[in-house]
């Protein structure tokens, strides 16, 4: 009997151990589309903003809006494409160069949900941009396109 209540009581430690929190691991490539407005840690001041404005085209392809707001610099908009690369959880944002090699840049996708997408650079695992969801652009009004 003894035997048998230590190995129900391993059994439940173990399922308690694997279950982890959803919300950390949380990876939904239908939320990609929209405004992200780029979020810091808590203490970081920001002489501006930025935000990427995901249109999608097909379930892996899109194009990607970066709206930047600069305090010295002021408004600079550029126009990208990406691609979403699921099973590897990464995207390809690009500049597509008539002629020429576009020039690009990959993430890693670390959580993407309904309010939050965090991302490191490919093989830098030291550099994450975080991303709130917005339904608007700065000052209320979309920048030019």
């Amino acid at each position: 009997m003894r035997i048998y209540s230590f190995f129900l009581m391993m059994l439940a430690a173990l399922s308690l151990a694997s279950c982890s929190n959803d919300e950390d691991n949380d990876f939904d490539v239908n939320c990609l589309s929209g405004r992200w407005l780029e979020v810091y840690d808590d203490g970081v001041v920001s002489e501006g903003l930025v935000y990427y404005n995901f249109e999608p085209i097909d379930a892996t392809s899109g194009n990607c809006i970066i709206y930047c707001y600069d305090v010295f610099a002021g408004d600079t908009t550029y126009q990208r494409g990406y691609i979403l690369k699921k099973e590897e959880r990464r995207i390809c944002i690009f500049n597509n160069q008539y002629g020429g090699v576009p020039d690009s840049q990959t993430w890693d996708i670390l959580k993407l949900n309904n309010s939050h997408l965090s991302w490191s650079l490919e093989g830098r695992p030291d550099i994450v941009q975080n991303f709130k969801k917005v339904k608007t652009f700065f000052g209320n009004a979309e920048p030019d396109r």
